[in-house]
């Protein structure tokens, strides 16, 4: 508890947007360190928290590196330049993680020039040379240049940085990255204890780290022993989902081919809802979130959410809508368009039920029904939205259609 205090009284300066006000870490129990929102930590992960987006600049060697390189590593984000007043007291403050973990691997320190003008991947060299002599292992500690705008841009959308105008080289803030790319601590480089601090704090999430990959590599070796009935086929013999174009927020269109190759959970709801359309689309949220915490993304699953009532579902009100339900929009879609087409995609693509009715709550009646289908666009089940057990029977049955690829592919 002290050292939350201590942590609170040291944060209370910096220009961090959203950590306003830093008593929250007073409310919560983390069992490890927290997660982090624009408006300040929490205890989980769940749609909205702080991420590193996907990037490459140019490191002190001249190679390309970037989110890519660091994939399941825990790392300390820096930003300065070789040339800055305060070179040296940020430099010796992150000696002591890079000495303490020197031999470890996927553990990094990753430093963003302020000044790429003067920051040449020769001028970082040394810098970097000079500080890692004493490491066993290479490429531990990377420093950064590129496209001055492109920095900026990492510093401000994705470490959300408010630099000062009258300073903008001058950034005292630190951040502890674990190894999915969230931000899990924040530090001040000025403080005697910060980095002291980080240093601990990696030995938590490399903890983290090896209970997940322990728990599962026993999942796998139990599904490779004695693995489920495979999920059926549901629908008419050789039926699959029909290719669709829908406008998503930001009036961009998403079609069949957006989501390719990806296990697609659907259902159909309408943001005037005044009945179980918000908890239909919580159940979704959680959905999102745990398939987060268990390390399935974008790239496997896919939500796609459809409006029932899209004279009014316009993109911008989806935007609305996404926002409030703290939706990861990357990963999860909602669509709107024309009425017949959505109705029709219902009824013959998913088998539900979507229409206006004057006797219906809102004026129109859909199926609370969440649909799973599977990378080669078959039905594979039909769960109650409103049902968390079902819910997370859903998620129960994306781990093993995604498992079973795995077989097929022979990575268990």
């Amino acid at each position: 508890m002290l050292k939350r205090l201590n942590l609170i009284f040291l944060l209370a300066g910096l220009p961090l947007i959203g950590i306003l006000v830093l008593g929250i870490l007073g409310d919560h129990k983390f069992n490890t360190l927290p997660y982090f929102t624009e408006k300040g930590p929490i205890d989980s992960i769940f749609p909205g928290v702080l991420k590193v987006d996907d990037f490459e600049l140019t490191n002190h060697l001249g190679e390309p590196y970037g989110s890519e390189d660091l994939k399941g590593t825990v790392w300390i984000a820096a930003f300065f330049g070789t040339d800055a007043e305060h070179v040296g007291v940020i430099t010796r403050q992150l000696l002591w993680p890079n000495f303490r973990y020197r031999d470890k691997e996927g553990i990094s320190i990753v430093c963003f020039t302020l000044n790429p003008e003067h920051d040449t991947p020769s001028v970082l060299k040394e810098y970097v040379d000079l500080n890692t002599r004493y490491n066993g292992l290479k490429g531990k500690w990377q420093f950064l240049t590129g496209d001055k705008s492109e920095i900026d841009g990492i510093i401000r959308d994705d470490f959300k940085i408010e630099r000062d105008p009258e300073d903008p080289k001058n950034i005292a803030t630190l951040w502890l990255v674990d190894s999915k790319g969230y931000l899990r601590g924040v530090y001040h480089a000025a403080s005697e204890d910060a980095l002291r601090d980080a240093t601990e704090d990696i030995a938590l999430l490399k903890k983290e780290m090896d209970i997940a990959e322990y728990a599962e590599k026993k999942r796998s070796e139990a599904f490779k022993k004695d693995p489920p009935e495979p999920l059926p086929v549901l629908g008419p013999e050789g039926h699959t989902v029909p290719p669709f174009a829908f406008l998503s927020i930001d009036s961009l269109e998403i079609s069949h081919r957006d989501i390719e190759g990806k296990i697609k959970i659907v259902d159909y709801f309408f943001t005037h809802c005044p009945t179980i359309c918000p908890l239909l689309s919580s159940q979704l949220s959680r959905t999102q979130s745990i398939l987060r915490k268990n390390n399935i993304g974008n790239k496997d699953v896919m939500i796609l959410s459809h409006s029932v009532d899209p004279e009014r579902d316009t993109p911008t009100r989806l935007s609305e809508y996404a926002e409030m339900m703290g939706a990861d929009t990357s990963g999860w879609k909602f669509l709107t368009g024309d009425q017949e087409d959505l109705y029709d995609q219902a009824r013959f693509g998913y088998y539900l039920t979507a229409l206006q009715s004057d006797t219906a709550a809102g004026g129109f009646f859909h199926s609370d029904t969440f649909v799973l289908v599977d990378k080669l666009d078959r039905i594979r089940g039909y769960y109650d939205g409103t049902s968390t057990s079902e819910v997370d029977e859903m998620i129960s049955h994306v781990r093993q259609l995604l498992d079973e690829e795995s077989v097929k592919e022979g990575i268990y």
